[in-house]
């Protein structure tokens, strides 16, 4: 996968050029400043070959370059991961960037970028209960924008009857995402469908609802 944190060479040929503004009309030699264009580049091409070569300064970049991609549109599997893509064990420092404690158990998959943001599966729970499933949205800093919770297995009621409550999740080719929630009455197979929500995701990265017109 593609890092988010590479920045862009115009920019800082900008930032070059406003620093030579700054200089209140002083003025340096043009070489430096040639000096310094081509010592970002060969720094950006030798990030470039380590990055190739499996080989990263940021442990949080390396964690994201290397994730597997699962492609859109995505079907509902329920709380099976393997159904839907290969899911990595969240680092530590991952962890904590995406503001749970250290030692919550999370895996991770990617999606296609959308609007600038990278979109990812969060899986959260062990192997022995249904994990949480969640769609998060992170900026090129790999700081979290936005989370929507779209599949979560859990004991319920409804009325006096008691059993379990879980969704049915469809994430379309255009980021258009429908959580349909389910009940499960015990002693009983057949699921009794309830609220049906859809999401987009904004240009701003954030999960907006929309009204689900009915049929």
């Amino acid at each position: 996968m593609m890092s988010m944190s590479r920045i862009p060479i115009f920019l800082l040929l900008l930032t070059l050029s406003v620093c030579l503004l700054a200089c209140g009309g002083k003025k340096k030699d043009v070489a430096y400043y040639e000096m310094q264009i081509d010592s970002i580049r060969k720094a950006e091409q030798l990030k470039t070959m380590k990055q190739q070569a499996g080989v990263y300064d940021d442990p949080v970049e390396q964690f994201f370059d290397t994730l597997s991609l699962c492609p859109l549109p995505v079907r509902s599997a329920g709380g099976n991961l393997t159904r839907l893509s290969h899911f990595s064990k969240v680092p530590p420092q991952v962890t904590s960037l995406l503001g749970y404690p250290v030692d919550t158990p999370l895996r991770m998959t990617a999606l296609p970028r959308t609007h600038g943001y990278g979109v990812f599966m969060l899986a959260e729970g062990t192997d022995s209960i249904p994990p949480i499933i969640s769609l998060v949205t992170l900026d090129k800093q790999y700081q979290p924008v936005d989370e929507l919770c779209i599949y979560e297995y859990r004991l319920a009621e409804r009325g006096d009857d008691l059993g379990v409550s879980y969704n049915e999740y469809y994430i379309d080719s255009h980021y258009a995402v429908t959580i349909q929630s389910c009940f499960v009455k015990n002693g009983t197979t057949l699921p009794l469908l309830g609220d049906t929500r859809r999401y987009v995701i904004g240009k701003d990265g954030t999960f907006q609802e929309e009204i689900v017109e009915l049929e």
